[in-house]
């Protein structure tokens, strides 16, 4: 991932469909086991990836496509050089 990382707003605890800010890059950790859900906005299902206990992973998507999850995660709208 990159090496340069530049924070573009508050990190969102997240559970429900939330679309963080319109973020189109976020930085998630999953303190716990989670699943996420990618969906439009519509509520339309993309995709779901697992994220281990204690991980971190980077999700692209479209500004108003929202990220949910089964546990709560923390998202950072973030930007990368």
């Amino acid at each position: 991932m990159p090496s340069i990382i530049k924070i573009k707003g508050a990190t969102v605890a997240v559970t429900t469909a939330n679309n963080v800010n319109t973020a189109t890059l976020l930085r998630i950790y999953a303190a716990d086991i989670a699943t996420i859900t990618q969906a439009t906005a519509e509520a339309v299902a993309i995709g779901t990836f697992t994220m281990p206990a204690g991980s971190v992973s980077w999700l692209e998507k479209g500004a108003t496509d929202t990220v949910a999850s089964t546990a709560s995660v923390s998202c950072t709208p973030v930007a990368y050089t």
